[in-house]
């Protein structure tokens, strides 16, 4: 009897109803970009994180008709440049001051405990800012094919570098919060780093107006060798050491960008080991 029990149970364990299998890393992942757009939506201030880049793009409107040389328009050229101050600013700004405020109410221990990978949240954030800023490009790209009838010579060129600085940027961002206490303070400690990206980028003053020392650490910093590979990218010449540079095509472009690729891809390994020292407990007592 015991041995006939033991068997029928046996039997009906697989038809019994089994227990439901937690979703996989991409669903989780799908799901917490989706839950970061309608925060995205309901927050305000991210909508001005998202909109600010865009004046960029309308500051080069009022360059158009002015050449830098022969075939190359001040005012395409400037908003190819701030393709890459999309990513600046919204993995900078707008995710260091997100995740300050998410730790300090205590939202971030709460993922961590009911056992939340970090990859997971990182890499929702990630997604959502990356389409975030392909959105912002494809406007931009628009506005340069409406209005200065351009497009991309090498479009590879052109998203890779963005792809990189997105990805470096956000992880910079995450890492700022180790030394930010409040989100107002991470909106003003952001700012510094944002600042010297830009000034350093060669957008707001051409790499040959830098003094010579200033504009060989530009090129070691991640804005600089991303706004120039865009901007050679788009226009199909080698602008990296600067306008007058002669035209290029295919493996001879690639070659010249290789540097500046280069120089992406190390900050790009610095910003992901600076995320070993994210803080995920909050800074000030509760």
């Amino acid at each position: 009897m015991a041995s006939t029990t033991s068997t029928t149970s046996t039997a009906a364990a697989p038809s019994a109803p089994g227990r439901r299998r937690p979703p996989g890393r991409a669903a989780q992942i799908l799901r917490l970009t989706r839950t970061e757009f309608t925060l995205v939506y309901r927050y305000r201030t991210a909508l001005f994180f998202i909109a600010f880049p865009l004046l960029f793009t309308a500051t080069g409107f009022a360059q158009q008709g002015r050449e830098l040389t022969q075939g190359m328009d001040a005012g395409a050229y400037f908003i190819c440049g701030a393709m890459v101050l999309a990513p600046l600013f919204i993995g900078l700004v707008h995710v260091s001051n997100v995740y300050t405020a998410r730790r300090e109410s205590l939202v971030l221990k709460r993922f961590r405990v009911s056992g939340v990978p970090p990859a997971t949240l990182f890499g929702a954030t990630l997604l959502s800012v990356l389409l975030l800023v392909l959105l912002l490009t494809a406007i931009s790209a628009g506005a340069l094919a409406f209005r200065f009838d351009l497009v991309p010579a090498d479009p590879l060129l052109v998203v890779l570098p963005i792809l990189l600085t997105t990805a470096t940027m956000v992880f910079l961002g995450l890492a700022l919060t180790a030394v930010t206490r409040s989100a107002e303070g991470a909106q003003m400690i952001s700012m510094v780093p944002f600042f010297l990206l830009y000034a350093s980028s060669g957008q707001m003053l051409p790499m040959d107006m830098l003094p010579d020392a200033v504009a060989r650490v530009s090129t070691l910093l991640p804005a600089a060798p991303a706004t120039a590979a865009v901007q050679s990218g788009y226009f199909g010449r080698d602008l990296f050491g600067g306008v007058d540079g002669p035209a290029a095509s295919g493996l001879e472009l690639w070659t010249a960008a290789a540097p500046s690729l280069g120089v992406m891809l190390v900050w790009l390994a610095v910003s992901v080991v600076l995320l070993r020292y994210f803080r995920w407990d909050p800074r000030q007592a509760k």
